[in-house]
């Protein structure tokens, strides 16, 4: 079954047997896939104004089927037609630690994968390539409690490269995304007779009966969809152990992350903001005292920071950037 995803969905004038899958627009956010389940050609141009500019809207529904030039295509999305089957593909778990130059002092992305269901080489996924580390994370699940989940994540310290580069670099509230899809959807490149997989359940099964030797190994090559996927932001927050075989980061969602204060903003009457600062917005010529009273001297220019110091400024009927709470007093 082949995946000719591209920028556009369908190309006008070309032929689709049963089976081919196209996209209504991926870089669009979309979800929803369409798998031909009659041949024909696509010579439609109200395919585009309805599926390729956003995400197909509700009553749109999964096995909905749309007919096109003479083809008929039926909507499905791919992440939940692979976990419904009864011998689903591999789960794969890659990793993303995004670092910036002004929290970590570096402009770069990290990408691992874990290693597991027998890919225990580099893979490439939507054109990145994952380097294979051993990595185990836990404490992902959310609960009705209404705490946020904490997870960790220890990744091999081997020959101590994660010290390092912890010493070279700060990870604190560097972002990590993990992506999960299905090891179908990888990209097409991966997959060789040098590289099999095997779904989770069977190497567990395998090895507690007959052996790896019974393991029915599984390869594809026309399956690649780099947006059938699940993607999660996590931070770290801190460093929870360090050893010569691994490295534990404490990861945390942005609501959490120590020292985040809510609210960021303060209730009070005066205006935070940076007198002539981008906030503010003020560029005039006419200078005034603390006071609000006009003065020729740029060197005493100041603000009050009071409401009717932006209205003698931008004037009374104007839009003002005043950024206090209009008529909060701070209680002694």
């Amino acid at each position: 079954m082949a995946y000719p995803y591209s920028e556009h969905a369908w190309q006008a004038d070309k032929y689709y047997a049963v089976g081919d899958v196209v996209r209504a627009n991926p870089s669009k956010g979309n979800t929803l896939a369409f798998k031909s389940i009659v041949a024909g050609t696509s010579d439609s141009a109200d395919v585009y104004a309805e599926f390729t500019n956003d995400e197909p809207l509700f009553p749109f529904q999964i096995t909905q089927t749309l007919v096109d030039g003479t083809v008929t295509w039926e909507a499905f999305e791919p992440l939940a037609e692979e976990l419904q089957k009864l011998a689903p593909t591999a789960v794969i778990d890659l990793f993303e630690v995004v670092l910036k130059q002004d929290l970590n002092g570096i402009e770069d992305v990290l990408r691992y994968h874990a290693g597991k269901n027998g890919l225990t080489e580099n893979v490439k996924f939507g054109g990145n390539t994952y380097q294979a580390v051993p990595i185990e994370i836990d404490g992902f699940e959310f609960t009705t409690q209404g705490a946020l989940p904490r997870p960790s994540m220890r990744v091999a310290n081997v020959n101590n490269a994660i010290t390092s580069l912890i010493l070279q670099y700060n990870p604190l509230a560097a972002k990590v995304r993990r992506i999960r899809t299905f090891a179908k959807f990888l990209d097409v490149s991966n997959f060789s007779a040098s590289l099999p997989f095997a779904p989770d359940q069977d190497i567990t099964d395998a090895l507690s009966t007959e052996g790896a030797d019974s393991l029915i190994m599984e390869t594809f090559n026309d399956t690649a969809d780099p947006d059938a996927k699940t993607v999660e932001t996590w931070y770290i927050d801190r460093i929870g152990s360090e050893n010569p075989e691994f490295v534990e980061f404490e990861l945390t969602p942005r609501l959490d992350l120590t020292n985040l204060a809510l609210p960021r903003r303060t209730i009070e009457e005066f205006c935070p903001w940076k007198y002539r600062g981008k906030e503010c917005g003020y560029k005039g010529d006419t200078y005034f005292r603390a006071d609000d009273s006009p003065t020729t001297d740029p060197e005493i220019d100041a603000c009050g920071k009071r409401i009717s110091s932006c209205r003698a400024r931008f004037g009374q009927n104007a839009e003002l950037p005043f950024g206090g709470f209009y008529g909060a007093r701070l209680q002694a």
